[in-house]
């Protein structure tokens, strides 16, 4: 076996040996070797290292030791106008252990220098023609002084992997290899590691560099995203559920309701559904999504339930994970055979909608989703099935709603018919088949075109989503949330909806006139 590969092995089982025989390894067998040699090792032994189950910090910080022993070290960069070479990373955003985004400029004067990102454990991705290149009028501006012009693309964004974990925020380094051959790093700044922040970064950035439907969003932004969000509803676990009353054993229905910010909502549903039997016999699941209102809510809760006396339960998560993690909350409690999803801000018109939403499902065959008719405070029509639209001189198609702002009795918007899609502000579904097609999607963000998506997943199983005008209620709508703050994140997930589902609306769309009743009353 060869010397290299016998003493690797042992510099593996060193790292969880005494730190000085660690020191004397790397000194002893490894620091002689040529640069690329060095490179190699680190690659492997961070990739192997960064893998094992159960890798800690402290693992991290182990190799991140031996990164320093053992990489080539570039001088450093010193930004100058007279330099025809510089670099700086400004953020490092950590979406997940293995996922990051990168921001910052870099200048070769020749042009098509080479980036390169080395992980605190030293693992090396070489960011190459997949970041997203950009004008920076700012560093155009500095180097104005060379008196050439040169390329002015000097900012770069991206989305990268590692190939294995990292799990330290400092020790980031940035590497700039220009065509005629100079080289220069930059440390970077420590990795921002809040979900939040680091959500709003990204969205910040596609909003500032073309359409969303360009190779920003499409190449980095919805990878990043979607494991972004995948990492916020997978750390917000159930802490507890809050039970006041006794709920029925065995709900036909069950009846999820998220809750954000307004908990006043609470207090107007629960009036409404105090007077109605049906409600009685079906399972209240309030899911928290607003964690830090968590006292408030059980001190409201209890004073709810002793003033009108109907049972329902109370899911406090960790932490927030949006609309649709929020729905998986509530549907992982949940026990009833059929499921209502049911925004807090929907109070009913009069009481017995839900039999007449069961009844009517149970009656149909082979029904997806089934929305009700939602009104706004006017009486006039906020919702009578969802269909698609296409934006003039674009391949975005967005939700809207058939038959909008028209009055409650318009004609056509009191016939039940199937529809491509309901809201799922108030939407009845068979649990076998919302899970079958895996429930509500985790890949938009905070709360958006979850619904439509399900639905489509529906109709691609073979269910078909229905309206039915004999269940009203009104809708306040979008109350939660300020509609400037809603407005990015929404142009986003309806950019994301049609690139992962317009061929299917192409399609649904040719067969679905929105504008009249398709089936006899």
């Amino acid at each position: 076996m060869p010397r290299t590969t016998v003493a690797e092995k042992r510099l593996r089982k060193a790292l969880d040996a005494d730190e000085n025989e660690l020191k004397a390894l790397l000194r002893d067998e490894f620091a002689g070797l040529e640069a690329e040699q060095r490179a190699e090792l680190l690659q492997r032994l961070a990739k192997s290292a960064g893998s094992r189950k159960g890798g800690s910090p402290g693992l991290s910080a182990r190799l991140f030791g031996v990164r320093e022993v053992l990489r080539e070290r570039l001088p450093i960069c010193v930004v100058d106008e007279r330099q025809p070479i510089g670099l700086a990373v400004e953020a490092i955003l950590a979406i997940d252990e293995r996922s990051f985004w990168i921001n910052g400029w870099a200048r070769d004067e020749e042009g098509g220098g080479k980036i390169a990102v080395v992980s605190p454990e030293g693992c090396r991705v070489e960011l190459g023609e997949r970041a997203f290149r950009y004008e920076r009028s700012d560093v155009v501006q500095f180097y104005a002084g060379l008196g050439r012009a040169g390329d002015r693309e000097h900012g770069f964004t991206a989305f990268f992997e590692l190939p294995a974990a990292s799990r330290l925020a400092s020790g980031w380094v940035v590497e700039l290899h220009a065509a005629g051959g100079a080289a220069v790093e930059v440390q970077c700044p420590p990795a921002n590691t809040d979900p939040q922040t680091i959500r709003a970064t990204i969205l910040g950035e596609l909003d500032n560099h073309g359409p969303l439907s360009g190779p920003l969003a499409a190449e980095h932004g919805r990878h990043a995203l979607s494991r972004l969000q995948e990492r916020i509803v997978g750390e917000a676990e159930i802490d507890s559920v809050d039970v006041y009353g006794e709920p029925p054993e065995a709900p036909e229905v069950s009846v999820i309701v998220p809750l954000y910010r307004r908990l006043d909502f609470l207090e107007h549903q629960l009036l409404h559904f105090s007077t109605d039997p049906e409600l009685a016999e079906a399972e209240l699941v309030y899911v928290l999504d607003s964690v830090e209102q968590r006292e408030e809510l059980a001190s409201r809760a209890r004073e709810l339930f002793a003033l009108y006396q109907l049972p329902f339960k109370v899911v406090n998560p960790t932490a927030g994970s949006g609309y649709a993690g929020a729905n998986r909350h509530g549907v992982a409690v949940a026990s009833g055979r059929k499921l209502l999803l049911l925004n807090s801000d929907v109070i009913p018109d009069r009481p017995g909608w839900l039999g007449e939403m069961c009844r009517f499902y149970d009656a149909g065959e082979r029904i997806g989703a089934l929305g009700a008719k939602l009104l706004y405070e006017d009486d006039s029509l906020q919702h009578a099935g969802l269909y698609f639209h296409r934006l003039p001189g674009t391949e975005v198609w967005e939700n809207a709603h058939r038959f909008k702002g028209l009055h409650r009795s318009f004609p056509a918007a009191a016939v039940a018919q199937p529809v491509p899609a309901v809201t799922a502000a108030c939407a009845l579904v068979d649990r076998e088949r919302y899970e079958e097609v895996g429930g509500m999607p985790l890949h938009y963000v905070q709360g958006d075109y979850e619904d439509s998506e399900l639905c489509l997943r529906l109709a691609d199983a073979g269910y078909e989503n229905w309206y039915l005008p004999a269940a009203e209620l009104y809708h306040l709508e979008g109350q939660s949330y300020l509609a400037e703050a809603r407005r990015s994140l929404s142009d986003y997930n309806m950019w994301l909806h049609a690139e992962l589902w317009g061929e299917t609306i192409t399609a649904t769309m040719e067969r679905f006139d929105p504008h009249v009743a398709a089936v006899a009353a």
